[in-house]
């Protein structure tokens, strides 16, 4: 069973079952009313986990700032045009995001929903060693990649 519950603070709990290795458990994860539209639409297109980031997560959103949202899909993962999300909402598809991207999620996004326990902590798990592993490189080439722009007389 998942499900939601709105109290009147207009903050919620989106509802996801979770399993260990000896019972069944259900974990809670706060979210806003508008999060919990995002999650309907998410989980109806297919994705099993899903992420907060960027200025939002971070809690340095301004008023006019978009919602930043990343989810993992079962089976065949969508294009994130192809989900039906709020006006405002971007989506980044884990399941093919870049490495520089997915790794930021993994580290810093907050959680919004988790149907697949055991998918996310290897997803999470695996991203995180490699981002990790491949930062020194990522941040090195940023680095190089501006002083370019920078010597060409670019913005």
């Amino acid at each position: 069973m998942i499900g939601f519950s709105i109290t009147t603070s207009g903050v919620g709990s989106a509802y996801a079952p979770g399993w260990s290795a000896t019972a069944r458990w259900w974990k809670s994860v706060d979210v806003t009313a508008d999060e919990c539209e995002i999650v309907a639409a998410l989980r109806a297109a297919g994705a099993v986990f899903g992420y907060l980031h960027g200025s939002r997560a971070a809690g340095t959103a301004r008023p006019d700032s978009d919602t930043d949202v990343g989810a993992h899909f079962a089976g065949r993962a969508p294009s994130s045009w192809e989900v039906p999300l709020p006006a405002g909402v971007d989506l980044v598809v884990l399941d093919r995001t870049p490495l520089f991207l997915a790794g930021r999620i993994a580290l810093r996004g907050r959680l919004l929903f988790d149907d697949d326990p055991p998918a996310r902590v290897a997803w999470e798990a695996d991203t995180r060693v490699q981002y990790l592993d491949e930062r020194p490189f990522i941040e090195q080439a940023s680095r190089e990649y501006l002083q370019a722009l920078a010597r060409d007389g670019r913005p």
